[in-house]
C-alpha cells in the first residue's frame, strides 16, 4: 500500500496496537479462565499502547495555535508530471478554517492532537538524525501518481536535501521556504477512539486514556471540511470559504496543516478535504465519542457533540446510500469534481449535494483496492 519499504510505520498500524492492547486487557482481566495453556497477566496495557501511539503526533508545531491560518488555493491535477510547473498557489485566494479558534480551550500551543500518517522508524532515508523516529511523507501529486511513483521526502523542510533553494519539494512546488507539514489519516484516529470506547465498556478502561481519546475526537472534526472550506454543492473554484456551510460531516480523506519552519514563525496553513470514502467513516468512534461519558467529557471545544450527533447520523446515511443490491459497498463522495470544483455531469448520483465518484482520491491503484 504507502509505505515503501518495510522500516516504515503508519497511524494505522500504531491505531491496532491500541485496539489489540485493549482486547489482551479485556481477556487478562475477564477470561483468564478460558486460556488452557498459561493464564495471562493483566498489566493495564492500554495506557502503554495510547502513549507508544502518541509518536506518532507531531511535537514541532510552533506558534499554529496561537497565529493565524489560512490556505491558499491550488487546483489538483491529473498526472505527476503536471507538478511543479503546473502546481501554482493562487495567493489572492485563501481559505480559512472556521473552527480552528475553537481549539485554543486546549491549554498550550502544542498544535493538533492528530497523528501524522507516515515515519520512517530508524530514519533510513536520512531525513532525520541519527536512527531517530522521523516523520516523512509521499503521496503530493494527485489521483494518478501511483504508491511506485511517489518521492518520499521529511515533513521538516530544511532545505537540506534535494535542490538547491527548493529542498525535497521541488518536485511539488516552483519555490519553497523552510517550513514543516503534516497529514492525518482519521481512520486511524477513529480505530484508536473505536478501542477506547471498547476497552471501556469491557472495564478495562484508563481514564486518563479516555479523556485524550475524546480530545483526538474533538480534533478529528478538522476532517469534516471541504478541502477549502468552501460551501458543499458550490461547484466552482472562485467560490469562497465558507464557514460552518463548508462541513460535510464525514470522515473525509485528511486534514493537512504546516507552517513557517524558520526562527520567525510567521506563517501556518491548514486544509481540509473534500473527498469522503466508505472506508474512512466510523459510525461507531461517532458513537461512543457521544454516549461513553469519559470520552465525550474529553471534548472540550464549542460544538463538538452537536457535530458528532450530525456527522453519526450522515455516516450511517452514508453507508446505505453506497450500499448495492448485491450487498457490497464501497466509493464515497466529493465536493470538488477533478480536483478544481468543476459542475458536476450530468446524472451523477449525489449525497448532501456532494457527487458520487468510485474510486475517491486515488485512481492507480484505485481507493477501493488498498489492503488499508
Amino acid at each position: 500500500e504507502a509505505p515503501d519499504y518495510g522500516h516504515e510505520t503508519t497511524s494505522e498500524a500504531m491505531s491496532y496496537l491500541v485496539w489489540v492492547a485493549a482486547m489482551r486487557d479485556n481477556i487478562a482481566k475477564n477470561h483468564a479462565d478460558l486460556c488452557t495453556t498459561k493464564k495471562p497477566e493483566y498489566t493495564k496495557d492500554l495506557a502503554k499502547a495510547w502513549k507508544t501511539m502518541e509518536n506518532m503526533i507531531p511535537d514541532v508545531q510552533p506558534n499554529f495555535m496561537s497565529g493565524s491560518v489560512s490556505a491558499q488555493y491550488c487546483g489538483e491535477y491529473d498526472w505527476p508530471e503536471e507538478c511543479a510547473t503546473k502546481y501554482a498557489s493562487e495567493p489572492n485566494k485563501t481559505a480559512v478554517n472556521p473552527i480552528h479558534d475553537y481549539f485554543t480551550v486546549y491549554s498550550g500551543d502544542k498544535g493538533l492532537y492528530l497523528m501524522h500518517w507516515l515515519a520512517d522508524v530508524e530514519n533510513w532515508y536520512g531525513y532525520g538524525t541519527g536512527t531517530d523516529f522521523t516523520f516523512i511523507n509521499t503521496f503530493q501529486r494527485g489521483e494518478n501518481e501511483s504508491c511506485f511513483e511517489t518521492i518520499p521526502h521529511p515533513s521538516i523542510e530544511t532545505l537540506q536535501y534535494g535542490a538547491s533553494g527548493k529542498g525535497m519539494k521541488f518536485a511539488f512546488q516552483e519555490s519553497t521556504a523552510e517550513s514543516w507539514s503534516y497529514t492525518n489519516a482519521p481512520d486511524a484516529e477513529d480505530r484508536a477512539i473505536q478501542a477506547v470506547f471498547a476497552a471501556d465498556r469491557w472495564g478495562v478502561g484508563n481514564s486518563d486514556v479516555s479523556s485524550k481519546a475524546g480530545m483526538m475526537g474533538d480534533f478529528c472534526r478538522n476532517d469534516m471540511y471541504d478541502k477549502y472550506y468552501k460551501e458543499i454543492g458550490c461547484q466552482s473554484m472562485t467560490a469562497p470559504s465558507a464557514g460552518d456551510k463548508g462541513k460535510h460531516y464525514l470522515m473525509s480523506w485528511y486534514t493537512a496543516w504546516g507552517g513557517d519552519g524558520s526562527s520567525q514563525h510567521s506563517w501556518a496553513w491548514q486544509i481540509g478535504c473534500s473527498h469522503a470514502h466508505q472506508f474512512y467513516q466510523n459510525p461507531l468512534a461517532a458513537f461512543g465519542l457521544l454516549y461513553d461519558s469519559d470520552l465525550n467529557k474529553g471534548m472540550k471545544a464549542d460544538g463538538a457533540t452537536k457535530d458528532y450527533e450530525t456527522s453519526l447520523t450522515r455516516q450511517l446515511e452514508m453507508y446505505l446510500w453506497l450500499s448495492s443490491a448485491e450487498g457490497p459497498f464501497a466509493g464515497g463522495c466529493t465536493n470538488c469534481w477533478m480536483g478544481d470544483y468543476e459542475t458536476y455531469p450530468s446524472g451523477v448520483p449525489q449525497f448532501y449535494k456532494m457527487a458520487y465518484i468510485e474510486q475517491p482520491v486515488y485512481a492507480d491503484p484505485g481507493s477501493n483496492h488498498w489492503i488499508g
